[in-house]
């Protein structure tokens, strides 16, 4: 499963123009397969332990294949997010907080010179939401990025 997720990202996210688009575009796709938008209040009762331990059970390990899971939290987004934009070069990081928090950071440079192309620089880290608003892209120096590594 995975391997076809890698694929149909590699198909359609990958030739998008710019690092911007391929990071909205691959944020929303990880959201849609697991489980898309929550709200901010609604994320304790996202239903995602029963499907995970039902596949644990299945398979009859404690590893769970992230291609197999169907629903998740920040934490399994962050990880399909950071492997499947591995795979299409996409540069980012894999953060870990607490309380099942983990979160993907990204660096992207503003505002390309119109007469050149060449964008601003240095480039600037973002934090790319994949729970609530999958796609928006955050400064990491902000009180909406804050609030997002936090419960």
């Amino acid at each position: 499963t995975l391997l076809a997720m890698v694929e149909e990202v590699t198909e359609k996210i990958s030739p998008l123009p710019s690092s911007r688009d391929q990071v909205v575009a691959l944020a929303q796709y990880v959201s849609d397969k697991l489980g898309g938008a929550i709200d901010r209040g609604q994320v304790a009762n996202f239903s995602w332990e029963l499907q995970t331990s039902q596949i644990k059970f299945q398979l009859n390990s404690n590893v769970v294949p992230i291609g197999m899971l169907k629903s998740g939290i920040h934490y399994h987004r962050a990880l399909l997010f950071k492997a499947l934009a591995d795979r299409i070069a996409i540069g980012c990081t894999l953060e870990r907080g607490e309380y099942n928090r983990a979160w993907n950071e990204v660096l992207l440079s503003d505002n390309a010179d119109p007469t050149t192309g060449v964008p601003d620089f240095p480039p600037k880290a973002y934090i790319v939401d994949l729970v609530h608003q999958p796609g928006r892209l955050m400064r990491t120096d902000t009180n909406d990025a804050m609030s997002y590594k936090k419960l």
